[in-house]
């Protein structure tokens, strides 16, 4: 038996937070109007879940660059809740706070409390680690597209965004989106394998500018 025959078993409320028809509607409960916020970041058009969370992060950070961790609050982020992470720096590791409820049934696996760089080859940790940090401190976001290329002929993408939120003296904590994609559509969930082993390579990488431009694009070499 393939595994195509066998896939894996999915909560129905994570099914149904996943499916295009759903995603693709999915509204912070406070947000700026999307027609005012730009989708287009170089060469990536955002999904609809990070261009709602896009939007919710626009209106949160009210007259600031970046808005303080005061201002973020999970209940205002309604329907997009499940597909947002939160992560902090601790050292040189950055820790997921916050690991959306449908990513982890979707994934298999729950990343909270663990190193995001860690699941980064080893050989380009440091340039990813100075991408995440680069974000924080110019200030600006990032939207990376990340392809399994396990199988080319069916590997699937997904698209993480990364925005800045400011903690006093310390360096900001990264919040946004992690949503499975399909061309311009939500992938069905039923259709990957958390337990196959996927070969992950970075497909593109831009950054997202919030009002303060962006930084040199040296950041992205390497990724």
């Amino acid at each position: 038996m393939s595994e195509k025959d066998n896939p894996p078993l999915v909560s129905g409320w994570a099914y149904s937070a996943l499916r295009p028809e759903v995603a693709n509607s999915a509204a912070a409960k406070v947000a700026a109007p999307l027609s005012e916020v730009p989708r287009h970041h170089g060469d990536v058009r955002l999904t609809p879940v990070a261009h709602a969370f896009l939007a919710h992060w626009w209106y949160i950070r009210g007259d600031k660059t970046v808005p303080d961790k005061e201002d973020v609050s999970p209940p205002q982020m309604r329907t997009l809740a499940p597909y947002v992470r939160y992560l902090e720096w601790q050292g040189p590791d950055l820790v997921h706070r916050l690991w959306g409820s449908a990513l982890t049934e979707s994934a298999g696996v729950d990343l909270t409390g663990q190193d995001m760089l860690a699941y980064v080859a080893p050989e380009r940790r440091d340039f990813r680690r100075n991408l995440f940090q680069g974000v924080g401190d110019h200030p600006c976001g990032c939207v990376m597209v990340v392809r399994s290329d396990s199988d080319p002929a069916s590997g699937h993408a997904f698209e993480m965004t990364f925005l800045p939120v400011a903690v006093g003296d310390g360096p900001p904590r990264l919040i946004g989106t992690l949503q499975w994609c399909k061309a311009r559509d939500v992938l069905d969930p039923m259709s990957y394998h958390p337990k196959k082993q996927h070969l992950l390579a970075v497909e593109n990488t831009a950054f997202i500018d919030v009002g303060a431009g962006t930084p040199d694009t040296s950041l992205l070499d390497g990724q």
